[in-house]
This record gives C-alpha cells, sequence and structure tokens, in this order.
C-alpha cells in the first residue's frame, strides 16, 4: 500500500469538511437521507464491488475521515469556525460514520477475533452505544449529565483507532507482537497534535474556573 492510499482518509475528510463547511445547516435538516443513503451504500459494498466506492468503505478511510472531523471537533476552541461548523453535524457524522465502519469490520471481524489489531474491533463495539445515544430521539430520553459521562467512552474509542491505524499488533495463546504500521507517521503526527489541543483545551477551561 502507498503512502497516499494508506492515508487516504485525511484527503477525504478535508474534502468533507468543505462541504460541511458550506452546506452544514442543510446536511443537518436533510441528516435522515443522508444516514439512510450511507446505510444502503454500506450494504451495496458488502455485496457488490464498486469501484473506488467500496475501496475507500470497506478498507475504512470512508468511516476515518468522519472520525476525523468528530475528533478534532471536540478539541477545537469554541470560537474557531471550524467547530461551530462541524458542530451542528456532529451527531450526525458520528452515526453516518459508524454505518461506514460496518462493512470494514465485517469483512475483518474474523482476524480481529483471531488476535490481529483487535483494538479496531474494542472501539466498535464502544461505539455502539455512543452512537445509538446520537440519535437525537435518543438523546432527548438521557439526562445530559449522564449522556456526557456515556460520551467521555469516546476517548477510550479514539485512542483504539490510534493502535489500530499506528501499529501491527498479533496477541494469540501461544504468540504475540508488535510493530508500527507502515506509512502510519502521519497517523502518529495526527495524535500528538490532538493530544496538543486537548490538553491546551483543558488548561483554558482551568484557567476560567480559577477567575
Amino acid at each position: 500500500m502507498t503512502f497516499l492510499t494508506a492515508n487516504l482518509s485525511i484527503f477525504i475528510a478535508i474534502i468533507l469538511y468543505f462541504v460541511i463547511h458550506f452546506w452544514n445547516k442543510w446536511i443537518h435538516r436533510q441528516a435522515r437521507w443522508f444516514i439512510l443513503g450511507s446505510l444502503l451504500l454500506s450494504t451495496l459494498v458488502l455485496f457488490v464491488d464498486v469501484p473506488f466506492l467500496t475501496f475507500i468503505i470497506d478498507r475504512g478511510h470512508l468511516t476515518l475521515a468522519f472520525f476525523i472531523l468528530i475528533m478534532f471537533a471536540g478539541v477545537m476552541k469554541k470560537t474557531w469556525i471550524p467547530y461551530k461548523k462541524i458542530l451542528l453535524v456532529r451527531g450526525d457524522l458520528a452515526i453516518m460514520g459508524f454505518i461506514f465502519l460496518l462493512p470494514h469490520g465485517i469483512e475483518r471481524l474474523s482476524l480481529a477475533l483471531g488476535g490481529y489489531n483487535t483494538s479496531g474491533l474494542i472501539a466498535a463495539i464502544i461505539m455502539i452505544p455512543l452512537t445509538i445515544s446520537s440519535f437525537m430521539t435518543i438523546r432527548k430520553k438521557i439526562r445530559p449529565d449522564r449522556w456526557r459521562k456515556l460520551h467521555k467512552l469516546a476517548y477510550v474509542a479514539y485512542l483504539m483507532i490510534y493502535f489500530h491505524l499506528g501499529f501491527d499488533v498479533f496477541i494469540d495463546a501461544s504468540n504475540g507482537y508488535i510493530a508500527l504500521s507502515p506509512n502510519s507517521i502521519v497517523f502518529h503526527l495526527l495524535f500528538i497534535t490532538y493530544l496538543v489541543l486537548k490538553i491546551l483545551r483543558i488548561r483554558e477551561k482551568k484557567v476560567q474556573l480559577n477567575r
């Protein structure tokens, strides 16, 4: 796999952001149709090989692009324009991102259960309650404080995604190894950037509380 194809999700995320920047309100109003379309496309690529579409969905590039936007929106300053643009559709992105994750997870389930890069499976399992509670009809039935506590599990999922992308890990009863994934340097840099922004946000909140 070349460096470009290995990091295709980042380029897709940039394109998705430009779409969201200009049409986030329309996307949010039509969210149910986008979610339905995501479900139909994810089902389609399980049975039909559609050029490029099957590749970006089956390899996890499309779902990762969604989650890159979701993750970084969570550590941006509230005054930043990207934060404001993504915030409106963040829940919708989480639902669509999980739907596009399903073909990738189904195709590689046997590998994960066999001990290879199981961190991806762990992340997917954690995302199930997070995705369900992202539907507005469900969210309205959960107390805000409990909803926030539940969604702190997202940090565990993000960590598992990082391990899944940045390292090749195999563990079974008789053998095991861990190695850097080829062409994963960009994901390591993204994770470091995310950590720095998260630390800055925490420090900013502490300063505001001490005023």
